[in-house]
């Protein structure tokens, strides 16, 4: 259980690997590498794959990760492969009202590949 990291350079894409239920310390560490990264440019968008995550039982855990992680990516694109019961009607309220109040560039994808090429897509269109 946990998170697993890696930088793309190449790409220059962060993609997190999301298993079990991370903790929040897990959450925080790769919340502050993930903005450090994106702010001295090294990472230009992320990727995150929580296809095999579990969904945290309390909404307010839930609210802060979101909110804690928009507040630090900013306007980063940011994919987003999510786990089994991500489409609950009151989590995805949630989400929507953190992404409106934070501008995020976002989008969920059914695969971590899809999730990559609309990415990369996001930054082809933002450096035109």
């Amino acid at each position: 259980m946990g998170v697993k990291y890696e930088h793309l350079e190449t790409d220059r894409l962060v993609f997190l690997t999301l298993t079990g239920l991370p903790t929040r310390t897990d959450h925080a560490v790769f919340t502050r590498r993930v903005a450090a990264q994106v702010r001295s440019g090294q990472a230009r968008g992320v990727v995150i794959d929580a296809s095999a995550a579990e969904l945290p039982t309390r909404q307010s855990f839930s609210r802060e990760i979101w909110e804690d992680f928009l507040a630090e990516i900013g306007e980063c694109p940011f994919a987003y492969v999510p786990p089994v019961g991500h489409d609950n009607a009151e989590r995805q309220a949630m989400i929507q009202g953190l992404l409106d109040e934070w501008g995020a560039c976002f989008t969920t994808s059914e695969s971590a590949a899809d999730a990559r090429a609309w990415c990369l897509a996001q930054l082809a269109d933002s450096s035109r």
